[in-house]
């Protein structure tokens, strides 16, 4: 089977669909029943580690040689009518891992939608990326023959908004790698802690500076906790700003709380900073998944997350489950957890046993299989 996989956020995006993309995509190569892969992606210039790609035997890898940006307003601005498999060949599947899909000729579509945050909070996004959202994603899921949710929270929402037909629908969930793991070299953690000015008890936040990360709201619960418990705690977070993100900055000054904003880190740093902190807190008001929850479990580190979205159903019975939009909510799981070492104990234990639930392997063997229902017109 030929299938071709949009790889520009793979090649171009550090964390987030970049990571799961191009997860996915080694998962499948580690497999013997992997098709033949041609990995287009769009860049003005060609990226070696996405070039190098194409000595692994079941690869090709295709450059067209424009912006990410202009790629998609040719397709889904300019809605320019030319199929992908005039840049490709001939295809039988093309997969959008990124909400998007080009326009077919014969291949069949899969798109991967990775949630509707863009349609629950209009208010979190850039009115341009939201009236680009709102016109190319279900353009795209009406090419799509099979469309990837990454969770049942998403599967329901695609549902809900836009009539999909459960049999459309097949879910593939993030995973986190083996790579992922608690630190115990003292020499590594000592480096990083002496690296960032880490202090012994910080609460850590991980995510793309934006309003929807409710990076805010945790600050202000930061403040709750620290004066019921009576004792100081530090807030860094980690991520490259994002959209809107001055708001965020602008409501953390204004109402007086103080966060630590280091900007993105390598996954070494990022592995040592899960294994050094108190506690990790990820109270999204809207998520598909939420990826850093799975980091942090992978690490050992104790969850405070939203009960809301993915995130709860991807936390589980692991996490303490907190009301995003209530910063005393939050402020009493983060107390919790500080204050009740057992509890954190129980945390850490039941966070590795989800994370290990997870796996890459098996997620692309499902993607795999979504492959073959759409190529061949099989059984949906």
């Amino acid at each position: 089977m030929r299938v071709g996989v949009d790889f520009t956020s793979g090649a171009t995006q550090v964390a987030g669909i970049g990571r799961s993309v191009r997860e996915l995509v080694a998962a499948m190569l580690r497999r013997p029943d992997c098709p033949q892969l041609t990995l287009f992606y769009a860049h003005r210039g060609p990226l070696p580690p996405v070039e190098a790609l194409a000595a692994c035997e079941h690869v090709r890898v295709r450059r067209l040689p424009v912006s990410p940006r202009l790629a998609l307003a040719a397709w889904h601005r300019l809605r320019l009518p030319i199929p992908i498999e005039t840049l490709l060949g001939s295809l039988q599947v093309f997969h959008g891992p990124d909400f998007t899909l080009p326009p077919l000729a014969l291949a069949r579509g899969v798109l991967t939608v990775h949630d509707l945050t863009y349609v629950q909070r209009p208010q979190d996004a850039h009115p341009a990326q939201l009236r680009f959202l709102e016109s190319a994603v279900p353009r795209s899921i009406d090419r799509a023959r099979l469309i990837i949710a990454v969770s049942e929270t998403t599967r329901r929402d695609l549902m809900q908004r836009y009539g999909v037909r459960p049999q459309r629908i097949r879910v593939v969930p993030n995973a986190v790698g083996p790579d992922f793991v608690k630190v115990i070299n003292k020499e590594v953690l000592d480096e990083v802690r002496r690296r960032l000015a880490v202090p012994d008890k910080f609460v850590l936040s991980v995510g793309t500076v934006q309003p929807r990360k409710n990076i805010d709201g945790l600050a202000s619960a930061v403040s709750l906790a620290s004066r019921k418990l009576n004792q100081p705690i530090a807030h860094l977070h980690v991520g490259r700003d994002g959209w809107l993100h001055d708001q965020v900055y602008g409501a953390i000054e204004s109402g007086g709380s103080k966060v630590r904003f280091v900007g993105h880190v390598s996954d070494e740093t990022l592995r040592a900073l899960y294994s050094l902190a108190s506690v990790f807190a990820f109270p999204s008001h809207a998520e598909g998944f939420g990826l850093p929850i799975l980091e942090a479990f992978a690490c050992e580190c104790p969850v405070v997350t939203s009960a809301c979205s993915g995130t709860g159903e991807v936390a589980g019975d692991a996490a303490a489950l907190v009301d995003p939009s209530d910063a005393a909510s939050i402020a009493e799981g983060l107390a919790q957890v500080l204050s009740d070492e057992c509890y954190r104990g129980d945390l850490r234990h039941k966070g590795a046993k989800r994370a290990r639930s997870y796996s890459w392997d098996e997620s692309a063997r499902l993607l795999l299989e979504a492959y073959h229902v759409a190529g061949t017109g099989g059984r949906q």
